[in-house]
């Protein structure tokens, strides 16, 4: 009995290990990912690019999820997960070694370039988005999901924190200084990968199954999931206002004369908060139930939104930002452990891409309408908009009733 114990803590401790390592490599990848898209705008600001140029950069590397996603996931799905890891982590090291030297031999062109290497770029950190929520499936294996999970979006929010003003930083030395040192970070993330000493398990598939037949049954598990879909849905309608609000608060502090170091340092109020968010997290979600968080989130980030429109001052922004990123930070973990707490392992990568993509594709469609909005309408409106579309949010959170009271009744089973 006690060799049995002994080989169950030994395993335990392994697969925590291995998670400790994971997230350790995941902030590297993810912090050069934040460092690229973060610096897309700045660097289109700095090359003398349009609001409508700006966009499209943005939209380029968001674009690839639209097509890729969900074609890919079953492939994914079916593969060894680390593998695709570690594959994606160097195509972006290629990505941004050609991007550093087409920028570099070709300023003219800068808008074509900049386009082409974030549609690769985007394309490689799809195949991360799919395979990672898998991954980290697997090596938590549903125990201390609250907690683990926890500690992976602390990751993503320290990360937030840091990229901001590091690009800002980097970027008022040279143009192309993020990419070089996102280059070293996408090194250490591909070398930590190679420390994870068991792989996660592919999931079994019917051989016979096609990648249509795939998707489909990941589309009516989510129309059977009616929970499931509106906490998605809200998802995606605050990842597309987002993208438009950042932009628009880079447009205007540019129209003040803002210095790269302070914008960098403004919009690290969005990782300041998230930090906070996330680690307040656990005891917001142990106090209130899945209901009264989503009213609560929602009520404040209207409150927040109207902030926008009453501050322009880079330190109120900065302060607006960290309450808003605090709700994201309490809203991603949430979410995150309700997603994956619902989501049947057999299906996890499918209904993760189709999700993620809805989520993804709101993101993009949001940094292509940021553009046009600010080049037609202006700062002052598009944030009027901005702000009447998060009271939609608002009303949307009171729908389902039924279903949030099914969902507590089977958590207290």
């Amino acid at each position: 009995m006690w060799q049995t114990d002994l080989i169950v803590f030994n395993y335990l401790d392994i697969m925590k290990n291995n998670f400790n390592v994971f997230v350790a490599s995941s902030a590297f990848s993810l912090l050069g990912i934040e460092i690229y898209h973060i610096t897309l705008p700045l660097l289109a600001l700095s090359l003398n690019l349009d609001p409508v140029q700006i966009s499209w950069c943005v939209f380029a590397f968001y674009c690839p999820v639209i097509f890729i996603k969900i074609i890919s996931s079953p492939f994914i799905e079916k593969s060894n997960k680390i593998n695709v890891l570690k594959c994606s982590e160097c195509g972006r090291i290629l990505c941004l070694a050609l991007f550093i030297l087409l920028l570099t031999l070709s300023r003219d062109a800068s808008f074509l370039w900049i386009m082409s290497v974030s549609l690769a770029y985007g394309v490689f950190t799809v195949f991360t988005e799919v395979a990672e929520p898998v991954v980290i499936n697997g090596l938590i294996q549903g125990h201390a999901s609250t907690s683990a999970l926890s500690t992976y979006e602390i990751r993503t929010r320290a990360v937030q924190l840091v990229a901001p003003a590091l690009c800002g930083y980097l970027i008022s030395v040279n143009v192309f200084f993020p990419y070089s040192v996102n280059l070293l970070f996408s090194l250490l993330a591909v070398l930590l990968l190679f420390l994870i000493r068991i792989d996660v398990p592919q999931t079994a598939g019917p051989v016979h199954s096609s990648m249509g037949a795939d998707i489909q049954q990941a589309f009516r598990w989510l129309r059977d999931n009616k929970l499931f879909t509106v906490i998605v849905a809200l998802t995606a309608l605050n990842n597309f206002l987002h993208p438009i609000l950042y932009l628009t608060v880079i447009w205007g502090l540019k129209a003040q004369n803002t210095a790269f170091e302070i914008t960098g340092l403004v919009l690290s109020g969005l990782g300041a908060g998230g930090l906070i968010g996330s680690f307040i997290s656990r005891k917001v979600i142990n106090i209130l139930s899945l209901r009264q968080l989503v009213l609560f989130v929602n009520l404040a980030r209207v409150l927040v939104f109207f902030g926008f429109l009453v501050f322009t001052d880079p330190v109120s922004i900065f302060v607006l930002f960290v309450f808003k990123a605090i709700m994201g930070g309490i809203w991603n973990v949430s979410y995150n452990v309700f997603t994956l707490q619902e989501m049947p392992l057999k299906l996890a990568a499918r209904i993760s891409a189709v999700s993620g993509t809805l989520v993804k594709i709101s993101a993009g469609v949001g940094s292509l309408v940021a553009g046009y909005s600010l080049g037609f309408m202006g700062a002052e409106l598009t944030l009027v908009i901005l702000a009447v579309l998060t009271l939609f949010m608002l009303s949307g959170s009171f729908v389902y009733k039924k279903e949030y009271g099914k969902y507590h009744e089977q958590k207290a089973l």
